[in-house]
């Protein structure tokens, strides 16, 4: 289990900007990540569809559930 979370920490910018299918990025307004890093992160997505969650934590697909299966069927209909 630790090795696992250590491999976590680790920067995977390569793998992220070699993905090459539309991929929905998913963030809650009471999330854990700053607006710079979930710029970052979906910025440098080749195909990356960002939406943000409002009153929403890290568990968004749980307390956010209305607004993050819309935002997954929308996702899923454009494609």
């Amino acid at each position: 289990m630790q090795t696992t979370i250590e491999a976590v920490g680790e920067p995977r910018w390569r793998e992220w900007e070699s993905i090459d299918v539309p991929t929905l990025v998913v963030y809650a307004d009471g999330g854990m990540f700053t607006e710079e890093k979930k710029a970052a992160f979906a910025g440098r997505g080749r195909r990356a569809r960002r939406v943000d969650l409002s009153g929403a934590s890290h568990d968004a697909h749980l307390d956010a559930h209305e607004q993050w299966v819309e935002a997954l069927r929308t996702f899923i209909d454009a494609q």
